[in-house]
């Protein structure tokens, strides 16, 4: 072999041996600055994104979601009424099932339903903390402790692209609740977690996410995040009628005024991310009726998206079973299947 073909080999031998690590760093790069520049530009920005002018979104909750939308299948059908949203629920954790639902969302987004996820954050499903609820766990999420887990998913929901609701940390004094002020979580703590959680998603540029605060009670200001960090305001309301420590059964209209008159006036547009009733002491299909009565009249009209949750397993703060489900209230689904259309779609709600 002459001079020209032993240079020619040892090039070819410096090219081969370069790019093994060059190809290690580089194509990280390459994909890290594809997801800034191109990735980042195609997010729907949804921070606008509302009902039509004069209509609400109907949607629902139910326990097969997010494996199955038979159910939401059967409820339009039953109602007579379109659904817009889907709403479930995750737990935050380093298993598969704590992961961003990509192809539930992408299912969801062809069905033509805007996705709301009420987003838990659990620490027992991490290793770090194996089962257990650690006192102050607010604080830790604040100070980040795991946020490898919330960047991971936000730079996912920033691959997804579409509209999400997305509902971290809700009813932040509710007793059964890791991240309650009954497991040392305070308002400071909670302020903290939420402007942590916010300043990750906009580095990420997750645009298409919309953050909906939920209080608990009626006097719970001090927990709301800020004007600046908060989408959404969404109500949970619940009429436990005979099952209540009060035995008192409140229709909802009383519900939703004491809920509106609370909060309204912090800005966010409002929402019922839960509403359902109790057949104890009352009857749930004139509950319900009366609710979409009430929602017809002109005296919510501030009230954009009603989400049902129809769920069959539940239970009072004393332990006591409750059926929230639609199905017992009798005569309740041929009376609204012949009501006038309150409800807009999601495929016709950007306004």
């Amino acid at each position: 072999m002459g001079p020209p073909r032993i240079w020619a080999g040892f090039f070819l031998v410096a090219i081969v041996g370069a790019y093994w690590p060059l190809s290690r760093l580089g194509e990280p790069m390459l994909r890290e600055a594809w997801f800034r520049v191109v990735t980042r530009s195609l997010v729907t920005d949804a921070s606008g994104l509302r009902p039509p002018a004069g209509k609400r979104w109907l949607g629902a909750s139910r326990p097969e979601l997010p494996q199955s939308l038979y159910g939401i299948y059967e409820l339009e059908r039953n109602l007579g009424q379109p659904m817009a949203v889907v709403s479930f629920y995750q737990a935050w954790g380093e298993g598969p099932e704590h992961a961003f639902p990509g192809e539930v969302l992408r299912s969801l987004r062809k069905g033509g339903y805007l996705p709301f996820l009420t987003w838990e954050p659990w620490l027992s499903a991490f290793k770090r903390w194996e089962g257990q609820v650690p006192p102050g766990s607010l604080r830790l999420i604040g100070q980040g402790a795991v946020d490898e887990y919330v960047r991971r998913w936000a730079r996912a929901a920033v691959k997804e692209g579409g509209p999400l609701f997305l509902r971290p940390a809700h009813e932040p004094t509710n007793p059964l609740y890791g991240w309650a002020s009954a497991y040392d979580n305070s308002a400071a703590d909670y302020h903290q977690f939420w402007a942590h959680l916010r300043r990750i998603f906009r580095e990420e540029g997750a645009r298409n996410v919309v953050f909906v605060w939920t209080p608990f009670g009626l006097a719970e200001k001090d927990w709301f995040p800020g004007r600046a960090e908060v989408d959404w305001i969404g109500f949970d309301l619940f009429n436990y009628g005979g099952l209540s420590e009060q035995g008192t059964w409140l229709d909802f209209y009383t519900l939703a005024k004491l809920f509106r008159d609370a909060y309204h006036d912090l800005g966010p547009p409002l929402l019922i991310a839960e509403v359902a009733t109790s057949s104890a002491g009352g009857n749930k299909g004139d509950w319900i009726r009366d609710m979409f009565h009430e929602l017809a009249g002109n005296d919510f009209p501030d009230l954009r998206a009603l989400v049902l949750f129809d769920q069959p397993r539940g239970q009072t703060a004393t332990g006591l079973p409750i059926d929230w489900s639609l199905a017992e209230a009798d005569g309740l689904f041929a009376t609204l299947a012949r009501s006038p259309r309150l409800f807009a779609t999601f495929t016709s709600a950007k306004e």
